[in-house]
């Protein structure tokens, strides 16, 4: 597995923060906080670099391994979610709001789907 595959993904996070960074004025705040999408989008790429460099460390000729270290991705990826929510939780006093939270549910669901196909193209 090379770079090459990061190119999705950092393609992805660099377009999301651009549109953020260059809408924000443009986005009530009432509806989407872009800081904490910002914040949600960097915390993926950073699990999805530390994903891409742990798949690229397992066996690919044995197809449990692999399903084996795509699950494992997943359940640390919510475990960091879920300890980055309850801070958030304990930190802020204001709500995010409903625009926010799917917006945040979207880009995870693009990483995951992006660290799924690394796992198929390296299969093949």
């Amino acid at each position: 597995m090379n770079i090459k595959h990061l190119l999705p993904v950092l393609f992805v996070f660099v377009i999301v923060n651009g549109v953020l960074l260059s809408a924000h004025s443009l986005l009530v705040e009432q509806y989407v906080k872009y800081e904490f999408v910002m914040a949600v989008n960097l915390m993926l790429l950073m699990m999805a670099l530390f994903n891409f460099n742990r798949i690229r460390k397992v066996d690919m000729k044995n197809p449990r391994a692999m399903v084996n270290s795509v699950m494992v991705g997943t359940l640390l990826k919510m475990l960091v979610f879920a300890g980055a929510a309850l801070f958030y939780a304990t930190q802020k006093k204001a709500p995010v709001g409903i625009p926010t939270l799917l917006a945040s549910m979207a880009l995870y669901l693009v990483y995951t789907w992006l660290e799924i196909k690394w796992t198929q193209t390296i299969k093949k």
